[in-house]
């Protein structure tokens, strides 16, 4: 019987939809697809899934391969770029090289090399030319003898021959350029020959339903073309009037939707608006109801409070009576508003005897409030000292002293950590004393630190500030505990003072400074009446 050449049966089946032709195709070319994807992927069940999508390719572009005398290159292509297309670049890579370990294992077993070679093989022939590619598809792939493959490429046999010999020895130049020895011809002949794969039972069966399934709708719409272009003028004629007739039909429809639609809508309105004036009944009821409801506990309220009145009046107020023997005495909360009260005893922030008793503070509380103003006084200083600097000392930071018995350091502006600092203070004070004891526990602090944001006082008693300042400390003499310092603000045309700070309450981020000065006050004991603070100097009060 003769065989129909790939572009007779293309043709068929893209003219005609022949599912016959169809089927010859995938028969006559299914073991050189599957083979190529499987030695693509190396997996059988993607291989054959791969063979799928390239026969559905086939059909869906069977009318621009009506012209190819012979499909056996452009599967092959197809199959491989489908291949690759399901294989990620980062397995593809993976896979070379696990390719390329078995290869040497093949080589130190003695195994043939040419095994090694088969995943390169289709790449290789990708490289040739197309007659080439062609050729050796024809001839090691799909199995044909010389003469068929001379008959496919329009050629005679020994034109056939010469054209595989020829493209074997590039095949090889190929793999020779990758480091590959392989032999001239023979080599690559034999590569081939054993790369040809069975295809597996029913494969071709499947792959023609998927073709078929897939390329039905190219295929009828190009039969539907066909049987307009052999209408008759009169069948065209109807046929264009029943074109011109569906929009005006599915307009008419649409207008008929809208119509009912506005409708529904025009009711749903009608219906909503009756809900709105029912609801509205409703809330005017509610409100006169709730006006004598307001009406009726206001008098109430007015009853009960006369009833309050003349019951207190009738009740015999307590009279207190002093007990000279308590060591405390009642007095009015508006009178300690009046008297100065200190919460501190000195700079270093230690709670004064006098707070403790005006608080009646339990140990358990003046601990937890103790606590809380040391935290305040640490974060305090450790948001100065990151900014702070010492300084050599001008003529105006002398006051009479030598320079190197004056030392000066510029304190920065921490006056925004400050109120976060302060807010955390109070409200954990708030929450051990409660809210009356800490309200006057908090005025008690007003000469020891500012209470609010813009205060802009200074007091010698003040261990911290709302501004940078410039402070100066003059060397002590032996046996000296309290020494002689000098503060004014950065700022120039403002305010100074001058006061003597004992030494345990200098604080810890001058000390590293003036080391040599605390070992000279305690090189001998101290001075008598050294014990008290002395007077203090300079101007005191608010800056403005």
């Amino acid at each position: 019987m003769p065989v129909s050449p790939d572009c007779e049966l293309v043709t068929a089946y893209a003219a005609q939809g022949s599912e016959t032709a169809f089927r010859a195709l995938v028969t006559r070319h299914v073991p050189l697809v599957y083979a190529t994807a499987l030695r693509q992927v190396g997996d059988a069940g993607l291989a054959e899934e791969i063979t799928q999508n390239v026969f559905i390719v086939l059909a869906r572009k069977a009318p621009r391969l009506a012209g190819s005398r012979t499909l056996a290159g452009w599967l092959h292509r197809t199959a491989i770029l489908e291949a690759k297309a399901r294989v990620r670049s980062e397995l593809r890579r993976g896979r070379r090289e696990e390719t390329a370990a078995q290869c040497a294992a093949l080589q130190r077993e003695g195994t043939s090399p040419l095994e090694a070679l088969v995943p390169l093989l289709d790449e290789g022939l990708l490289h040739l030319r197309d007659c080439d590619r062609v050729a050796l598809v024809l001839r090691f792939l799909e199995e044909r003898s010389l003469r068929e493959v001379g008959a496919a490429l329009g050629v005679d046999e020994d034109a056939a021959r010469k054209r595989v010999s020829r493209a074997l020895d590039r095949l090889a130049g190929f793999f020779r350029q990758r480091g590959f020895a392989v032999p001239t011809g023979g080599g690559c002949a034999a590569l081939l020959a054993n790369a040809a794969t069975a295809a597996p039972a029913g494969l071709a069966a499947s792959a023609v339903n998927a073709g078929l399934a897939g390329g039905g709708v190219a295929i009828g719409l190009n039969l539907a073309l066909l049987k307009l272009m052999t209408l008759t003028k009169t069948q065209t004629a109807v046929l264009c009037a029943i074109v011109a007739a569906a929009p005006l039909t599915w307009q008419w429809h649409s207008n008929a939707r809208a119509t009912r639609r506005q409708a529904e809508l025009s009711a749903q309105i009608a219906a909503g608006q009756r809900s709105a004036i029912e609801l509205e009944a409703q809330l005017q009821r509610m409100q006169e109801a709730l006006l004598r409801a307001q009406s009726d506990r206001s008098n109430s309220v007015a009853r009960l409070a006369a009833l309050n009145a003349q019951r207190e009046a009738r009740l015999q107020r307590p009279v207190y009576r002093w007990d000279d023997h308590s060591p405390l005495v009642r007095v009015s909360k508006k009178f300690l508003d009046q008297i100065r009260i200190v919460a501190t005893s000195n700079r270093r922030g230690q709670l004064s005897e006098q707070i403790k008793e005006v608080l009646q503070l339990t140990d358990p509380e003046a601990e937890e409030v103790q606590s809380a103003i040391d935290c305040f006084l640490s974060d305090y200083h450790t948001a100065q000292a990151q900014g702070m600097r010492r300084v050599e000392p001008t003529d105006k930071d002398l006051s009479g002293h030598k320079p190197e018995e004056t030392r000066v350091f510029e304190v920065p502006d921490v006056s925004q950590q400050l109120g976060e600092l302060r807010r955390t203070l109070f409200g954990e004070v708030q929450a051990a004393l409660g809210p009356e004891r800490s309200q006057l526990f908090r005025r008690a602090l007003q000469h020891w630190m500012p209470l609010e944001d813009d205060y802009s006082g200074m007091d010698t008693g003040m261990a911290v500030h709302n501004f940078g300042y410039r402070i100066r400390f003059y060397q002590p003499k032996p046996g000296e505990r309290w020494w002689s310092w000098n503060l004014s603000q950065t700022e120039p045309n403002q305010g100074a003072m001058g006061a003597s700070i004992a030494l345990e309450d200098i604080p810890e981020m001058y000390r590293a400074h003036l080391q040599d000065w605390i070992a000279l006050a305690l090189s001998k004991p101290s001075k008598d009446g050294d014990a008290q603070q002395p007077a203090t100097s300079g101007s005191v009060g608010e800056l403005k």
